[in-house]
């Protein structure tokens, strides 16, 4: 069971509550795909009667990161298939975001993504935890500058799909130096209002990183799924014959 959750929600917390507490624990892969858990084994951890954890789970089963049979749920897991249809939605999100950015971000917004990208430069590469917190921050703060909270929420929900699998692209090598470029890019396309540089730009970022995701699953268990992908982003992606990145939570 989650380490997290030893610190236990009072008896009177609400179900929104929980539902941000449970998610955690999935986003951060405390709770892993496949793993089934009893309604029962939840109120014992969490502290709680079965009613708020009969609605948090609820809805985390509408959000696609749980299944329920019955009293127990389970971490839903995704196939290969699935991993690349969201990808292509958060490929198309991620440059509607960025456009919109160029066009609606205000002098706050733009310090706050000029923050978060100076940051990202200080990182150590073999720190996959600090680069995943560094890349979410630049994410971010491009959501927040495009001023679209429709597209946000999009984002953010096919986002927590991807972000509780086994590694992170961000761990290939060559990939962290790659992906610090676009952002500079990127910040520079939108500080100057050029939406279609920063739609393509931000396009790329995600394109990129979904064919690492997918260089993973063919690594482990799916060798004819590169097919899938298609069509393919026109830069190439890091290559290398190292092996896949160890587990840890996040995504480019």
């Amino acid at each position: 069971m989650p380490d997290s959750t030893n610190a236990l929600v009072t008896p009177g917390a609400k179900a929104e509550q929980l539902y941000e507490r449970i998610k955690a624990d999935l986003v951060a892969g405390r709770l892993t795909p496949g793993q089934r858990l009893s309604e029962a084994s939840l109120s014992r951890q969490y502290g709680v009667s079965r009613s708020p954890i009969r609605e948090a789970t609820i809805r985390l089963e509408t959000e696609g990161l749980m299944e329920r049979r019955g009293m127990v749920v389970r971490v839903r897991e995704r196939s290969p298939e699935e991993i690349v249809d969201i990808y292509r939605a958060r490929v198309f999100l991620e440059g509607a975001l960025a456009a919109d950015a160029a066009t609606r971000h205000r002098d706050l917004d733009l310090l706050r993504l000029e923050q978060a990208v100076i940051a990202e430069a200080g990182i150590d590469p073999a720190d996959s935890a600090a680069t995943v917190r560094a890349n979410r921050a630049v994410h971010d703060a491009l959501a927040a500058a495009a001023h679209n909270a429709t597209l946000a929420d999009l984002q953010q929900r096919l986002t927590a799909q991807v972000t509780h699998l086994p590694a992170t692209t961000l761990s290939f090598p060559g990939r962290w130096a790659h992906a610090h470029d676009e952002h500079r890019r990127l910040l520079a396309a939108i500080r100057d209002r050029d939406a279609e540089t920063a739609q393509r730009i931000a396009e790329g970022h995600l394109a990129r990183a979904r064919d690492l995701r997918l260089r993973l699953f063919t690594t482990e268990s799916a060798p004819a799924v590169t097919a899938l992908a298609a069509p393919r982003s026109t830069e190439t992606a890091p290559r290398s014959t190292e092996a896949a990145p160890r587990p840890v939570e996040g995504d480019a």
